[in-house]
This record gives C-alpha cells, sequence and structure tokens, in this order.
C-alpha cells in the first residue's frame, strides 16, 4: 500500500488495473501519472488530500507499474484508455471527480475532460491542451526528440545498453531516479511501457496538424488549472500557458519556478496548497451553499 492506500486489481473493458483506492471522503480525486512513473509519483500529494477529506483513487495506467501488459497495441490507444478511466469511475460508483493529472496522464485527462461529465475539475501538470503542443515553431520542435525517440523498436535497447547510459541522462532531474532505473530495466519493462507511446505516435499527430487534418478542438467544459515547472527540460512554456484558449469554464495557470518536469516530487509543498486551493475554490459543497 501506498501511504496507507489500500489497492486491488480491478477489471475495466476487458484488462485489468492496478489501483489504489482509499474509499471514502467527501469529494473524489483521480490522480493519473504519466512516464515513466506509476501511481507512485503522487505520494505527496496523497498524503495531503487525504488529511484533508478526499477520497484518492490512483491507478497504474495499462503497461506501468502493477497494471496489465496486453501485447495488442492497440489497446493502448488514447480512446480505449480514455474509456478505462470512464469505466474506473464507473465501477467505484463515482459520478463527479477531481482529475489531476502528469505528462501522458494529462494527455489522457485532456480528453477526458473534453468527452465526460465526470469531471468536477482538471488539473494538467506539464502538457497543455493537445492542439498547442502541436502548434509547429523551432523551439517547440527541438523539444520533440524524446517523442520522437521513444516509438522507435529500438529504444528500449537504446535506453539499456553501457549501463542504461542514455536513460540515465534522460532522467538526471527525475528525485527519484535510482527507483525508476531499478524498476524500467527490469526485463520487459521498458517495451512494455513503450505500447503506450506506439499507439499514440506524436509524429503522427503532428502531420495531421501540419496538414490541417486534426478536427476542431472541444472547448473544455469544466475549471482547468494548468502547472509548468520552469526548468522542465522536455516541455516548453507557452504549450501549457496558452492552453487556456481551449477553457471555457475558468481557467488559471501557474509556474513552478526553481523546479523541472517533476514539479510534485521537487516541490511538493508549494504544488500540494495550489492543489488544495483549488480544488476547495471549486468545492460541490461550497458552491451550492
Amino acid at each position: 500500500m501506498l501511504n496507507n492506500l489500500p489497492a486491488k486489481m480491478i477489471e475495466l473493458n476487458g484488462v485489468e488495473y492496478f489501483v489504489r483506492d482509499s474509499g471514502t471522503g467527501e469529494e473524489t480525486v483521480l490522480l493519473i501519472h504519466g512516464w515513466p512513473d506509476d501511481g507512485n509519483l503522487w505520494k505527496h500529494q496523497i498524503t495531503a488530500l487525504l488529511e484533508h477529506g478526499y477520497r484518492v483513487i490512483c491507478p497504474d495506467l495499462l503497461g506501468y507499474g502493477l497494471s496489465e501488459t496486453p501485447t495488442d497495441i492497440s489497446r493502448y490507444q488514447l480512446a480505449n484508455l480514455v474509456n478505462d478511466m470512464i469505466s474506473l469511475l464507473e465501477k467505484l460508483a463515482v459520478t463527479k471527480v477531481h482529475c489531476i493529472a502528469h505528462d501522458y496522464g494529462a494527455v489522457i485527462a485532456w480528453e477526458l475532460a473534453a468527452h465526460t461529465e465526470k469531471l468536477q475539475t482538471f488539473t494538467a501538470m506539464s502538457v497543455g491542451h493537445l492542439a498547442e503542443f502541436l502548434t509547429t515553431s523551432l523551439e517547440n520542435v527541438q523539444f520533440l526528440w524524446i517523442y520522437f525517440l521513444n516509438i522507435h523498436d529500438v529504444a528500449p535497447q537504446l535506453y539499456q545498453v553501457n549501463n542504461s547510459y542514455l536513460l540515465r541522462e534522460v532522467l538526471r532531474s527525475h528525485p527519484n531516479r535510482e527507483e525508476i532505473l531499478e524498476n524500467t530495466l527490469k526485463p520487459g519493462i521498458l517495451a512494455n511501457m513503450q505500447r503506450l507511446e506506439k499507439a499514440n505516435p506524436v509524429p503522427n499527430y503532428l502531420l495531421a496538424a501540419l496538414a490541417g487534418e486534426l478536427p476542431e478542438p472541444v472547448a473544455i467544459p469544466v475549471p482547468t488549472f494548468g502547472i509548468w515547472g520552469n526548468q522542465d527540460e522536455f516541455l516548453w512554456e507557452s504549450q501549457m500557458r496558452n492552453s487556456g484558449k481551449y477553457i471555457s469554464a475558468d481557467w488559471k495557470y501557474e509556474k513552478i519556478t526553481d523546479a523541472g518536469h517533476w514539479f510534485m516530487l521537487e516541490q511538493p509543498q508549494q504544488v500540494n496548497q495550489l492543489l488544495l486551493n483549488w480544488l476547495k475554490k471549486h468545492s460541490l459543497e461550497l458552491n451550492n451553499n
């Protein structure tokens, strides 16, 4: 158990997810991690949320952590992962949820926010709206190398060769680097995690964006909070800061200073206070009075 959070396997649309769930709380928070983490990413936030009376639900994504690792690449397509999160909330009888998501988890959650009425609020960490993420400039493209690399069959080998030199360099700013390395370098783990990226290849999305073939973005109808760390080595500020143009509800942007891609681990007290203030502002009880 993480932070004394009960956990179990839950079947969602034919696959098994490992899900941590405190089970009780006046309001519910869904935490969705990204690459290369699992639900343990949220250890500091889980503690704070539990202390303030929230029910916390924290799954490992498909192919990550202790969740199932189906070999069918299509099972990891974004629409399927979004449906899995909706099914999870339905199975746990959650009608409204505050969603907090990071990295690839945020990509899933942006779609979740656009296509379900279950979200009470959405907090996007590091990754902004896909339409803004795919806005092309020289500055932006320089950040995209890792998304081009990670879809190649050779990527797991590149990350592992020479005492995992490349992976160590990529994760040099991760506060839990050694723990992540220990987990991801076990046989088959990197290949399992890679399926999510192969199923949703960023170069293909970029091509469609440049060709004008992407559908018009659906306005996000829920209060949305974007957070980005000013030392992020993988993502640029404008893709988060400018995401407010896609929000039809309350929008807030916050830049965390002296922190990078994993600011929830680097600056947990500041991040927790920002989250708690945001959740309180959009409490159902407060807004119904």
